[in-house]
């Protein structure tokens, strides 16, 4: 870890002098621009995990409620198919046992 941070402080530098340089300010003037733009960024990468956050639990939210009323469908599917069953059949009723059939 120490030469990640040694590393970004050298980024750093060269950003400064860079933009000292470049556009003819002070290198202090430049550091200041510099950690602008860092602070920028790191604040823009937080707000995009925010909204990947706030989207992956939206998108939770209504798979959750599509499968939910999903199953309500099927449950509601089962129950027509085996009254529809019971209904739609033919039913044979005998009459004191004799041959007479009544269907």
């Amino acid at each position: 870890m120490p030469s990640d941070e040694a590393s970004a402080e050298d980024a750093r530098n060269r950003a400064a002098d860079a933009i000292s340089k470049a556009q003819g300010v002070p290198l202090d003037q430049a550091r200041n621009q510099v950690d602008q733009y860092e602070k920028s960024y790191r604040d823009n990468v937080a707000a995009a995990k925010q909204a990947a956050v706030d989207s992956a639990q939206a998108a939770t939210e209504a798979v959750s409620t599509g499968a939910i009323v999903g199953f309500l469908a099927l449950v509601f599917g089962a129950v027509a198919a085996w009254s529809g069953g019971v209904y739609g059949t033919k039913r044979t009723l005998l009459v004191d046992g004799a041959d007479h059939r009544v269907v």
